[in-house]
């Protein structure tokens, strides 16, 4: 009898191991898709944001953005950067600065303080009117085209049809500016 109750033990004790193993399995089956929808949840949450100016709405997430925001971005950056007055073109391009990716920092900030300093030297005014804007977004590139005027003083000088592209970046829900790029008039044209 007691030789029968050992094995009725080893028995018992064989079958809870294998329950515990299956218990476990599955828990970490389960611990492993509940990790997996979390890290979705956090890359692709999505968002609606409010742009410095608002034309249109538009949706963004940790790992996408859609057409509207890119041009309204771009839109608003070129605002930044010619748009400005001798006494307005430090502020501009502080907050133009503010979005620069740190990668392209080293070649931005400088052309921004070159340009600035030359601005408020020549006391040079200017006046960007949008006309059209063309969104690549998989190359996160922007096209803007439109009138750029120029005043020196009070005198205007010629009014010109110029492009600018605007090269910008995306990481983890961050929009960068890479570079604005003024397209030399014969690509312009074509």
């Amino acid at each position: 009898m007691l030789n029968r109750n050992k094995i009725d033990f080893i028995s018992l004790a064989k079958s809870l191991n294998t329950l515990l193993l299956i218990g476990f399995v599955l828990a970490m089956v389960a611990n492993t898709i509940l990790a997996g929808v979390a890290w979705m949840a956090y890359f692709n949450k999505s968002r609606t944001l409010v742009p410095p100016t608002i034309s249109q709405k538009f949706t963004v997430s940790d790992g996408a953005i859609d057409e509207p925001y890119l041009q309204q971005m771009a839109e608003y950056f070129v605002f930044l950067k010619l748009n400005v007055t001798p006494g307005s073109v430090d502020h501009q391009y502080k907050q133009l600065a503010s979005y620069i990716n740190e990668a392209d920092w080293h070649q931005m900030q400088p052309l921004l303080v070159d340009d600035a300093m030359t601005m408020k030297k020549q006391n040079i005014s200017s006046h960007f009117a949008i006309e059209q804007t063309q969104v690549a977004l998989d190359e996160r590139l922007v096209k803007v085209t439109g009138t750029l005027s120029k005043y020196v003083g009070k005198r205007p000088l010629e009014p010109e049809t110029l492009s600018y592209i605007i090269d910008l970046d995306y990481t983890h829900g961050q929009l960068s500016l890479k570079a604005i790029k003024k397209v030399p008039q014969k690509e312009a044209q074509s």
